[in-house]
């Protein structure tokens, strides 16, 4: 049996469409300090547009993630901000909801209610909200969803290098932005250029 994915890809070939990745979420998505193409949706087209070509598939991005809002009531609005046609959606509200999960499980209903039932793409790695991706797959009403963690992973491979130099090429220049010095969203919670890479 094909994994979900490459169901959802095969199908997408077969007719010729377009696979829709549509981003929700705060700031961080928008990529506030650094020039919009540089932000991690567009890095996402940038790797997949390729690959997915080969197989007949044009990849579409959405960067829908507007700063300051919450995903309730955004959520409960899917189908518009995001498009019905959307094969994947992204969930990236964590830095301001806390560690509860009920905003995140309505977003998660209000997806799957959208025509093409879309994958879940949640950026974050708090247990509650990782808990209703779990039992949604597991039950059967959510294909394929991914949890992905966030560049402060990432914070700990660093203090393994001593110099720049000795990096390796995912993590150099990782405190350097992508937009010009003293542009807006240049700030300590927003992630630099490589994060979103």
């Amino acid at each position: 049996c094909a994994l979900p994915i490459f169901r959802i890809l095969r199908a997408a070939a077969s007719k010729k469409k377009e696979f829709v990745l549509s981003f929700g979420g705060y700031s961080v998505t928008v990529g506030r300090g650094n020039h919009f193409e540089q932000s991690f949706p567009f890095v996402i087209k940038k790797i997949l547009s390729e690959p997915l070509k080969q197989i007949g598939v044009n990849i579409v991005v959405r960067n829908a993630a507007i700063g300051g809002i919450p995903s309730f009531p955004y959520g409960w609005c899917l189908r518009n901000f995001l498009g019905e046609e959307s094969d994947l959606i992204s969930w990236d509200y964590g830095m301001n909801e806390g560690n509860s999960a009920e905003a995140f499980e309505a977003y998660v209903r209000h997806a799957m209610l959208m025509p093409h039932q879309p994958m879940v793409m949640m950026l974050d790695d708090k247990r509650a909200r990782k808990n209703v991706l779990e039992k949604y797959a597991q039950d059967g009403f959510l294909v394929d969803p991914i949890a992905v963690g966030k560049g402060e992973v990432v914070k700990d491979l660093l203090g393994k290098y001593e110099e720049e130099k000795d990096r390796p090429p995912g993590l150099k220049e990782w405190d350097v932005w992508g937009a010009p010095k003293g542009s807006p969203g240049q700030s300590n919670w927003h992630p630099k250029k490589m994060e979103h890479e």
